[in-house]
């Protein structure tokens, strides 16, 4: 199976994308960013695909929440105008080529006081242009998916193995690959498991060689359910529950604040063969809005970070890349922030470019929507700053 594979090698990421998509820049820079889309799609700024927030009710007639700050692309469409091109800011101009952690902060800091980072969001296309989604859109796979507009793309997809209940393999899940100074980064980005779907999510987890389950979301929120519990609670008779020929077992929970780590046994029962899956699921993210608690993100962030050094000295060297899979409802949303914002931190640390619309869209070009609205792209600036003050005091 192909996958898109996308290198944040030097200073400005490139991404590679498949060759039959003839609509494809097979290496996408910082100046072209948004060239395919079109200028209207500017205008479809879509936060109503219904995974982490609800649609905006109670607006009064001629209200604009969002648009105080128009960027000028936004201005030319709504008078008509049309570009060939639409040219993404170049914030190689603004950062040094060996920028201080000071000097990277107030550089993101003024996109921030500025409402440059509106611009720079709407200009990243949701989606890949004519990027096919076959599978996904099979009436079988209906039932499959929690939103009907939120699929993975047929070449990212993670395909199961065809079993007698799910003769496709599919399952709304996508690879996610990015390489940061010469290390790849590989997620797998997924919906939050439906009902009918638990045996299908621990099927991935197995034969994907899934050590580590980021989730950020709660089960349900606001009266509707988020993700379908799929792991037993500690406590309950046995602390197992069976998902076909999965049996998972709850070992220990341990709460830290806006985060609870959770050690899972799951065991083949088949083969009998038995694997350690750590559990991280942050508790603290609002209905609405993105948390105020940097710090606290932060600190969910270095728990990944810490467990995936560990699963990966346990392991054998040939497979110590094995997928983090994250997930929150649809998958996009909070899931993106979470994936930006390791790979951002990571350019960081490696002393490269912060440029983080040309990531964001490599995400997209391998699963549709990360990052879904423009509150949680801002997040995740924030989220970049009290790293870059974290570091001062280290």
């Amino acid at each position: 199976m192909r996958h898109n594979h996308t290198s944040m090698a030097g200073c400005i990421p490139a991404a590679s994308l498949p060759s039959k998509d003839t609509t494809a820049l097979p290496h996408l820079s910082v100046d072209c960013i948004g060239v395919q889309s079109g200028l209207m799609f500017c205008l479809r700024h879509n936060d109503s695909d219904g995974s982490d927030f609800p649609p905006r009710q109670g607006m009064k007639k001629g209200a604009r929440p969002e648009f105080k700050k128009m960027g000028p692309l936004k201005l030319a469409a709504l008078n008509g105008l049309t570009l060939s091109r639409m040219p993404l800011h170049d914030e190689s101009k603004d950062e040094p080529e060996k920028a201080s952690n000071d000097e990277r902060c107030k550089i993101l800091e003024q996109r921030l006081e500025q409402g440059m980072v509106f611009t720079e969001y709407e200009q990243v296309p949701k989606k890949r242009p004519n990027g096919e989604c076959s599978i996904a859109q099979l009436p079988e796979s209906a039932e499959r998916n929690r939103f009907q507009d939120v699929l993975p793309y047929d070449d990212t997809r993670v395909e199961l193995v065809p079993t007698k209940e799910n003769n496709t393999g599919y399952i709304n899940a996508s690879h996610i690959k990015v390489t940061v100074g010469g290390e790849e980064w590989s997620y797998i980005a997924s919906q939050g498991p439906l009902t009918n779907t638990c045996q299908d999510f621990w099927q991935m987890v197995w034969e994907q060689g899934v050590a580590i389950i980021a989730m950020v979301t709660a089960e349900e929120e606001g009266g509707r359910e988020k993700s379908f519990r799929y792991w037993p609670r500690l406590g309950s008779r046995h602390n197992t529950v069976n998902y076909g020929r999965f049996k998972i077992t709850t070992r220990f929970r341990t709460d830290s604040g806006c985060y609870a780590t959770t050690g899972l046994k799951i065991k083949h029962l088949l083969t009998g063969q038995e694997r350690t899956v750590w559990h991280l699921q942050y508790t603290d993210w609002p209905d609405h809005g993105c948390p105020e608690d940097f710090k606290g993100f932060l600190s969910y962030l270095e728990e990944i970070q810490s467990v995936r050094r560990h699963t990966n000295s346990t392991t054998d060297p040939k497979n110590n890349n094995l997928p983090v899979l994250v997930h929150c409802s649809a998958g996009v949303g909070r899931t993106g922030v979470v994936i930006l914002s390791e790979i951002m931190i990571a350019c960081l640390e490696h002393n490269e470019m912060l440029d983080v619309p040309t990531v964001l869209n490599m995400l997209r070009q391998q699963r549709m929507m990360m990052v879904q609205t423009i509150s949680q792209y801002t997040f995740v600036y924030k989220v970049l700053i009290q790293f870059l003050k974290n570091s001062r005091l280290i």
